[in-house]
């Protein structure tokens, strides 16, 4: 038997057709993009960039290991890798909290170990807000979401209207599978499917891509980018290039891993590739002429030519 994600209680497909839902009413094209962008007549040439995400499941076992530093490296990351990808800097940061009953020691830590890793990008946590639900919310649990909002200058928004045929695709190596798919890892956990050496790599931290994107960017090296999470590459990278394109992939590039080979064995491939980040965790697209240059500025991330806009 191979199991799904909509099995494990989730429904991409479903979540898809709830954001066009949300675009029809807030009447807004970009909605559906990594951030959206905010204009306003204060500052003409510049627009503010937000996006809001959390960790998912993910959140369940790192609470039970009472690792918040991995929960508010994730909370960021998942956040910012998504807010570079329109060419923007941070700016600030809100988060949310929902628990059973509040852990006084454990949320204060979380706190910390965000504030600690929003200076480090120059990013402020301005304010948020803690609930307490404990009809909501199981004992000794609590759930987290980010607001993050940032800036950026009109002429260096990154934006799949910038892509055209002939552009290369850079693929960014992940840390793992990040902080997507964590229903189907769970149940296949619980199932003895994984072992508790592959649930442990499977809770390594979120790979944060900033530093790097955004030297790409001041170097004018890049067209647009992905962040590859929910809905794996093809649904990630196709919102990176224009609707009037598409992508050539040669898959084979992607290096081969113990943990992603296992959990395709036990999902079938393609439920692997529309659920996990399969490797890939960024993919930059870029004009031909910067591959050798993009090569080797992003080497950290064992980088590869992934395949072209056609």
């Amino acid at each position: 038997m191979k199991y799904t994600y909509l099995e494990a209680g989730v429904d991409i497909k479903k979540a898809d057709e709830f954001t066009n839902i949300i675009a029809d009413v807030a009447g807004k094209n970009n909605i559906g993009s990594f951030a959206g962008l905010y204009e306003h007549s204060v500052l003409e040439d510049y627009c503010f960039a937000a996006c809001c995400d959390g960790i998912g499941t993910k959140i369940i076992p790192l609470v039970e290991n009472s690792d918040v530093k991995t929960i508010a490296n994730d909370l960021f990351a998942m956040n910012i890798n998504d807010l570079i990808c329109c060419g923007a800097k941070p700016l600030f940061f809100l988060d949310y909290i929902a628990t059973n009953t509040l852990d006084k020691t454990l949320l204060s830590n979380f706190i910390l170990e965000l504030n600690k890793i929003l200076k480090k990008y120059n990013c402020s946590l301005l304010g948020g807000e803690t609930s307490e639900l404990g009809d909501l919310i199981l004992k000794k649990y609590f759930d987290v979401a980010g607001f993050l909002l940032g800036i950026v200058k009109k002429e260096d928004i990154l934006s799949k209207n910038n892509t055209s045929r002939g552009d290369v695709v850079i693929a960014l190596k992940s840390n793992g599978v990040h902080a997507n798919g964590f229903s189907l890892i769970r149940r296949l956990y619980n199932d003895k499917k994984l072992n508790c050496e592959d649930f442990i790599q499977c809770l390594k931290p979120v790979r944060i891509y900033y530093d790097t994107v955004m030297q790409l960017h001041n170097k004018k090296l890049l067209n647009s980018c992905a962040n590859i999470t929910g809905g794996g590459i093809s649904a990630n990278l196709s919102r990176a290039v224009r609707d009037d394109l598409t992508l050539g992939l040669d898959w084979s590039k992607i290096p081969q891993t113990y943990l992603f080979e296992k959990l395709k064995d036990l999902t079938g491939n393609d439920e692997a590739f529309k659920t996990f980040n399969m490797g890939v965790g960024f993919c930059l697209v870029i004009n031909h002429k910067y591959v050798k240059k993009v090569l080797e500025l992003t080497k950290d991330y064992d980088s590869f030519v992934f395949g072209e806009v056609e």
